[in-house]
């Protein structure tokens, strides 16, 4: 077989086909950020030249830009802004906001007035390697929806798809050529930042004793998330990467509660996908061996993530006789302890038994489950990628 560009050797194996070797696309974007000092897909393409990686590159990352300002996750900014100025997008929405600086974190507390009520929240937000990782998430000392009074106000929040991301999608596509795949990738929905109004653990506890206000949060998040995914798949994008890592096992979540609550979301979102005749990629970094059925019956196209066990429950050769011949599946490499706390040759290991567990027939793509930590070696991201294409060529594994 000839030679494929990494374009070509993705889309592959994204359809479940075969290419000519395992593609390796890492997910590097703690890492590009630390290393490169920019998550933007001119810097993920730089990265991708240097590791010779097959990327995905998620257009529209909360750690660069939205594709809408998400206000709702970043009350503080650093990744959004307007022609109009900060929250000046959000129109008829007056906003009220307390900056306060301390040593080890930044604490915001905002007051919304919209026509339909008035909102408040405050949010802590640690600083970066101060006991809580590369880049902390921010902790909801007061949530911003506190019942279902306050959903009508809630839907005001959420701003428009901005122009200038999306002009800069064809654009983007143009210089990645062949060298990767590009990606919609947008957080708003209720598996990314979209239960963010409610916090961590009151979107637990709506789940039981205010299902209501749980659905509708999700309705609201889910309507902008559709929306902007409709703009970006209009400029051109063949592949939506969509990350549901608030609404996995891991998190809590009953069987019961992703079943009736999230899964109609994610057909939703699949349907709005092949209706541009897009290619849908499913994305848990946690647990999610036991729902993977319910996601191969909504019609995703791969899986990605796929933690193995202790940290995840995907045992990915079981994964692969099961479904192997249904979805395509992304990840099955552990990044904490192969990568973060490992070695090249503890990497070169992995990813061998990686190939020979999942690669057979094709579809399959080599990945980390979650994104590897800025502490992983330069030696052994490249060891991945050697590997790869020591043990990963189609015609060495036919034999």
């Amino acid at each position: 077989m000839n030679e494929m560009t990494p374009r070509e050797r993705l889309m592959t194996a994204l359809r479940g086909g075969v290419p000519d070797r395992v593609p390796c696309s890492l997910a590097i974007m703690r890492w590009v950020r630390s290393h490169y000092g920019c998550t933007c897909p001119r810097h993920q393409l730089k990265m991708a030249a240097d590791f010779d990686l097959d990327l995905i590159v998620p257009f529209g990352s909360y750690t660069w830009q939205s594709v809408s300002n998400d206000y709702i996750y970043a009350p503080g900014g650093g990744h959004t802004h307007s022609p109009v100025g900060f929250y000046g997008d959000l129109g008829r929405v007056n906003v009220t906001i307390r900056v306060e600086n301390r040593a080890s974190d930044v604490l915001y507390r905002r007051t919304f007035e919209t026509p339909d009520g008035k909102l408040t929240d405050v949010t802590q937000w640690s600083r970066p390697d101060t006991g809580y990782g590369d880049g902390p998430n921010p902790h909801r000392v007061e949530p911003l929806v506190k019942s279902l009074d306050d959903l009508a106000a809630l839907g005001h929040l959420y701003a428009a798809p901005r122009r200038d991301m999306l002009s800069e999608i064809p654009l983007v596509i143009d210089e990645a050529g062949e060298r990767a795949v590009v990606a919609a990738y947008d957080c708003t929905h209720v598996g990314g930042w979209g239960v963010e109004s409610l916090g961590p653990e009151n979107m637990l506890i709506a789940s039981v004793a205010d299902p209501g206000l749980l659905a509708g949060v999700c309705r609201i998040s889910q309507d902008a998330h559709l929306r902007n995914l409709r703009a970006m798949l209009g400029q051109g994008l063949e592949v939506v990467f969509d990350s549901w890592f608030q609404c996995g096992p891991s998190v809590g979540w009953s069987p019961a509660t992703f079943r009736g609550v999230f899964l109609p979301l994610i057909r939703e979102t699949v349907n709005l996908a092949h209706e541009f005749n897009a290619l849908y990629i499913y994305q848990d970094d946690g647990r999610m061996r036991d729902i993977i059925p319910l996601l191969v019956e909504a019609g995703v196209d791969a899986l990605s993530g796929l933690q193995p066990p202790s940290v995840g429950d995907v045992v990915l050769r079981e994964a692969k006789a099961q479904w192997g011949e249904r979805v395509a599946l992304v990840g099955g490499l552990d990044p904490c302890y192969s990568f973060d706390l490992g070695s090249p040759e503890a990497v070169r290991a992995a990813v061998q038994q990686a190939i020979a567990d999942a690669a057979s027939g094709g579809g399959y793509v080599l990945a980390t489950a979650e994104a590897v930590d800025p502490i992983t070696s330069a030696e052994c991201l490249h060891a991945a990628v050697r590997a790869a294409k020591d043990y990963g060529r189609y015609e060495n594994l036919a034999r």
